[in-house]
């Protein structure tokens, strides 16, 4: 299968498949809960996969988004956008498992991406988060999880007696209120699991790395006129500006 994208910038990102796929040599893999295992790797143009179907993989992959489109949107009179698409061209956004997503971005709550791995991988069963009926109830000491532990617990109990899905049946601004009802759950945590989980693409993060981008590229200290500059000028790609946005500041540490 040909697309246009760059398989290890978009599994090496920070969105969820850091977390939750592994990596052999070149190949990126992962259990699927069914007994299967999936397979993911790139030879120059071509991506190929094994142990699932086309389909799964043009989902996840989101392979479907075109991604000259959103570049000429994201990137219209905006030097700092364009530098970001020329060296990272190919990345794409995610579309993982929302009940996975919120889980990785609970256990995220102050921490790196290192010990969000470990915290994550210790949740895991067949390969998948435990459901949210079983980690609520689930001895969880193991995961040396900290403060975020509680916060797991309570959202998993509050999940297990909703219809979680159909937050993704909602508006952008109706979902992530609900969402932010759950225990651990602000803005941020809201928005990454919008983005990478429901696939609301004008969600726009705001970590400490794209404060520091917005600070540094764009001169905007507040965090609500943040939002706000990103809506006017990159919706509705919010979501892939946020990416490169946090690809650029990283590399080059303004």
């Amino acid at each position: 299968m040909r697309a246009l994208i760059n398989l290890k910038l978009t599994m090496e990102s920070g969105q969820p498949p850091e977390f939750l796929w592994n990596k052999d040599g070149e190949r990126y893999w992962r259990e699927l809960g069914d007994g299967s295992c999936c397979y993911l790797w790139q030879r120059d143009e071509e991506l190929l996969y094994q142990g699932c179907t086309e389909s799964y993989v043009r989902e996840f992959l989101r392979l479907d988004d075109n991604l000259e489109e959103i570049y000429a949107v994201i990137s219209a009179e905006d030097e700092v956008m364009t530098r970001a698409i020329e060296r990272f061209r190919g990345l794409r956004i995610t579309k993982n498992d929302p009940w996975e997503t919120l889980v990785a971005f609970i256990c995220s709550i102050n921490n790196n991406i290192p010990r969000i791995r470990r915290n994550v991988q210790c949740l895991l069963s067949g390969g998948c988060v435990l459901p949210p009926e079983q980690l609520a109830a689930a001895d969880l000491t193991r995961a040396k999880l900290g403060f975020r532990e509680s916060y797991l617990k309570a959202t998993a109990e509050r999940v297990a007696n909703m219809d979680f899905e159909a937050l993704g049946k909602l508006n952008y601004t109706e979902a992530k209120q609900e969402l932010m009802k759950l225990q651990g759950v602000g803005e941020k945590v809201a928005d990454c699991v919008l983005l990478f989980g429901f696939g609301y693409l004008e969600a726009f993060p705001v970590d400490v790395w794209i404060a520091r981008a917005m600070r540094a590229y764009y001169g905007i200290d507040k965090i609500k006129e943040m939002r706000r500059f990103a809506r006017e000028r990159w919706h509705p790609y919010e979501g892939y500006a946020q990416q490169y946005l946090y690809m650029l500041v990283r590399e080059e540490k303004p």
